[in-house]
Parts: C-alpha cells; structure tokens; sequence
C-alpha cells in the first residue's frame, strides 16, 4: 500500500464481489457479498460485535507479522483512532491490543484522538481527504526517537492513515512509521 509511511501492507482484500440483487422493503439496495476470509471476520467483529473471533483473526495475521519481520522496526503500536465512539467496544483497539500482546510491544490508545466522529465510509476519496484534515490529533509527544506501528481495519482512500502520518512526524522524535491494515478495498 502506498502513502505518506515507509511500509504498509493490508493482510487481504475485503470483499471479493458484491452483486446488486434488488432492494429491501425499504426501499436499501441489497447486495450477494462474498468478502474474503478476514474481510468476513472484520466483518462479524464491527458489525456483529463477536468479540471472541479476534483470536481467527490472529491466525490470519501472525504469519504476516512474522513475514514481515515487523517487531524489529517498531517500538510502539497505535490503532487509527474510531470513528463510531458509541460501539460497546472498539474492533482497531482489539486487534492492535491482540498484535501488541502477539509482538510483545507496547500499545497505546492515548497518543491519536478524533475531533470529528463522521463514518466516512461513503465519502469519495476527495471528500474523504477534505473531511480528515485536522481531525486527528496527537495528544503526546514522544520523549526518544520511536518508529510506529499504525493499526487500522480497512484501507480504503489512505485519507485516514495519511492524516495520522502528517501529525505524528509532526513530532521531531517520530522516525519512521509503517502501516497494517487487515483488509483493503479494491480501488487502491
């Protein structure tokens, strides 16, 4: 994946296809969707708040860890930060808690804030660019030279993950930042 870090990857698409099959009683369009084995998971974790499946999640990320060799870069782990704050518990905040215990390196939730809370999952990429800026905000600065780990579930424009990058180099003791995702969207 390309963006403002160093190195970034996305563990697997997120759908495969999506077939437009008529609309509901309401008059929502209805979609057949096959999305990939960790598209699913992602899936059922956010939408469906299956908390428990975070360890099949593992399964499917752990090998990419390891590939990747990603815990001798990093010394700190951070998940985007949510855009719904009303969920009963955050799916980015889970899994990055799940590869920081995996890694064994440290996982901070307090370093990125949203101002804004808006789903941008509608957005074109223009508008998705224009609604982002300024609304993450680091909330610390680093005390020694770090490389980071930024965690999200879906890369769709980048707009999110090149926002987080801008402002964490906007601190002098951000070295390097690298970024996973666990799915991606087919249009980048």
């Amino acid at each position: 994946m390309r963006g403002k870090w160093i190195e970034g990857y996305a563990i697997d698409k997120h759908t495969l296809h999506s077939i437009y099959i008529g609309e509901n009683e309401y008059g929502h369009p209805m979609f057949d969707t096959k999305r990939s084995e960790i598209g699913e998971l992602i899936y059922q974790l956010k939408y469906q708040e299956q908390e428990k499946i975070i360890s099949d999640i593992m399964v499917l990320v752990k090998p990419v860890l390891d590939n990747w060799q990603i815990g001798a870069k990093v010394d700190i782990i951070i998940p985007i930060p949510p855009s719904d704050i009303s969920r009963t518990f955050q799916p980015v905040f889970l899994i990055a808690e799940a590869i920081s215990d995996y890694l064994n390196i440290r996982m901070s939730t307090q370093v990125l804030t949203k101002s804004k809370h808006e789903q941008l999952k509608n957005a074109s990429a223009d508008k998705k660019i224009g609604l982002i800026k300024g609304s993450i905000i680091k909330d610390r600065n680093f005390k020694k030279k770090v490389n980071i780990l930024l965690v999200d579930d879906l890369f769709d424009s980048g707009a999110t993950l090149n926002e987080a990058v801008d402002v964490l180099k906007s601190d002098i003791n951000v070295a390097d930042v690298y970024v996973l995702t666990m799915t991606k969207t087919g249009r980048r």
